[in-house]
């Protein structure tokens, strides 16, 4: 119980600009709810007066009821305005600090977490909690008021016999409470199972190629239809929950307004009260527990919103692999637009995969670096892109150690071909201008003319054309050719590769092996490499083994390596890899 009101109520400082709005939403509820409650209380007294006393001056009574209905629907009108806005601005507000929060700490923070959880959060969890915060914490608050209001008003009718109404309003709004570890465990379940069930759709429709081609549609129709099932089960088992708390709320309501009716009945027969009392406090008695039943329906979710509030703030609270702000750090000269690691080493969880690793990386020259998988090259281009800061050591460019940069500011100088180029919904003129928004449509053509793609763009039926989610309309050397496209067009100081010839057709590959050797001219490179294309590409080679530097030199230089030999494989010939 602690823990999720402590999720929840962490939430709401990201809510600050909401609460005046959100504080009249709460005063207008409770506005409409007493004032329905007296044009009921007020229809009742009138009918009973006009029956058992024609005569009996009525006029103030009728104008009172007039004033509540008027009242009532004001209430209403601007509740049901005021607590809209309220949650289409929390929504707002969820979704920008969660897409604040994943720029952050991705790509790097993002790594170990499920692609379904993260979209989750933003989307289905976000939602959850807007109607939590802009519905549910208002009705909380009037539960509480307006309840003790009709109590209140019901004591003043019959006296301190009003008060038996407390023990359902109160057992039931404690029901729900006593039953909050239930509650989470079903919430985090089932949250855990929704999931579940949208990675395996997705799979699903992403991957119908490979499932058609081996013949397990059917095996992964049986998934869906068992993590289906498992939902199904889940929300039994929460339905179930709410039924019991649903039928106490109301067994216990109906046994305490009978109980009054049976003791004010006889005080009625006995003189004790005015008979036009008995129909106004007995549907008082009934009235004053509804905002408690209402209340009952919305904490039985409450599990689930802490399961919510949980991923959310998971999201929101991880750590920031880099700083945000610059440090002050010295400039040094002589290494104007190169990039220069210095003695650098990095560790993941105490696990170090770079170890003193140094690399010089200047103006027209490219270098490879290549090794096994898992011997440090991903993380070094991350140190190189800045999505890392190394534990030791420094990486500079143009002098500075990129701790002296903003983020953002550094990554201007870089373009990043990675071996999947991810390629956005939209028109391809859109995912060009990625790279330089004002970019001109001559020079998005010069950069499609270059990656060799300008043809195929034109058969589409040009810039415009769209390439559907995922660029699912084009094939991976076609992708790959757009996003050196797009590369060519940002015109970066630093050019990082990463294995960019992986996806191209063998009779394309040398020629845009020359087009991408002409985009590094001038330029500091580094190809993170595996294939003998990419790393003909590249001036020098650095081969990493287990986070260290084993050997480096030209590629005609290092053939006599065992090392780097064993890195290529069959490759390179026999011929080829003995001595000259």
């Amino acid at each position: 119980m602690t823990q999720t009101l402590s999720n929840m109520l962490r939430l709401m400082r990201n809510l600050r600009e909401c609460m005046p709005l959100f504080v009249a939403s709460t005063v207008v509820t409770a506005l409409a709810q007493v004032t329905l409650v007296g044009v009921t209380v007020t229809s009742v007294w009138i009918s009973t007066q006009f029956i058992t006393d024609v005569d009996a001056p009525l006029a103030g009574f009728v104008a009172l009821l007039f004033a509540l209905v008027a009242g009532h629907g004001l209430g209403t009108l601007l509740e049901v305005w005021w607590s809209h806005e309220v949650a289409y601005r929390i929504l707002h507000t969820f979704r920008i600090h969660i897409y604040q929060a994943i720029k952050r700490i991705a790509p790097v923070g993002l790594q170990g977490r499920r692609t379904g959880d993260v979209a989750s959060a933003a989307m289905d969890d976000a939602e959850k909690l807007e109607w939590f915060y802009a519905h549910t914490a208002s009705t909380i608050i009037c539960a509480v008021v307006s309840p003790s209001i009709f109590v209140a008003v019901l004591c003043w009718l019959i006296g301190p016999l009003g008060l038996i109404m407390l023990f359902p309003i109160l057992t039931m709004i404690a029901l729900p409470i006593v039953l909050l570890p239930l509650q989470q465990k079903q919430g985090r379940a089932l949250r855990g199972a929704l999931v579940d069930l949208r990675i395996a759709v997705l799979d699903s429709i992403q991957g119908q190629r490979e499932l058609r081609s081996l013949g397990m549609v059917a095996n992964q129709q049986a998934i869906i239809d068992g993590l289906t099932k498992r939902v199904q089960r889940i929300m039994s088992r929460q339905s179930m929950r709410k039924a019991w708390e649903s039928s106490y709320a109301a067994i216990s309501t109906s046994v305490c307004s009978t109980i009054l009716l049976v003791i004010l009945t006889g005080r009625v027969l006995n003189g004790q009260l005015e008979g036009a009392f008995l129909p106004v406090a007995i549907v008082l008695a009934g009235m004053s527990t509804a905002p408690a039943l209402t209340l009952v329906g919305m904490l039985g979710k409450f599990g689930e919103l802490g399961a919510c509030a949980t991923r959310i703030n998971e999201i929101l609270d991880a750590r920031d692999p880099i700083p945000s702000r610059p440090v002050d750090v010295e400039k040094l000269l002589g290494e104007e637009e190169s990039l220069v690691a210095a003695q650098v080493s990095f560790a993941y969880d105490g696990q170090r995969v770079l170890k003193e690793v140094s690399v010089d990386v200047r103006p027209h020259r490219s270098i490879a670096i290549v090794g096994a998988s898992g011997a440090g090259k991903t993380t070094f281009a991350n140190l190189a892109m800045r999505f890392l800061d190394p534990d030791a050591g420094t990486m500079r460019f143009s002098g500075t150690d990129l701790r002296g940069y903003a983020p953002d500011e550094y990554r201007q100088k870089l373009a990043l071909i990675p071996q999947d180029c991810h390629i956005f919904a939209g028109s391809i003129r859109n995912n060009l201008t990625l790279a330089r928004p004002d970019s001109s449509d001559e020079e998005i053509w010069q950069a499609l003319r270059a990656a060799q793609i300008a043809s195929l763009v034109e058969s589409l039926g040009g810039l415009d054309a769209h390439v559907g989610d995922r660029g699912t309309t084009l094939s991976g050397g076609e992708r790959q050719r757009i996003g050196i496209a797009r590369a060519i067009l940002r015109d970066p100081e630093l050019l990082i590769l990463d294995e960019p010839l992986a996806n191209i057709d063998p009779f394309l590959e040398s020629q845009i092996a020359a087009h991408v050797k002409q985009l590094r001219s001038g330029r500091a490179t580094i190809v993170i490499a595996h294939r003998l294309a990419s790393i003909r590409i590249a001036d020098h080679v650095v081969v990493l083994d287990n986070g260290t530097i084993v050997a480096q030199g030209t590629h005609a230089e290092l053939l006599n390596n065992v090392t780097y030999r064993k890195l290529l494989g069959d490759q390179i010939s026999a011929r080829t890899c003995s001595p000259e």
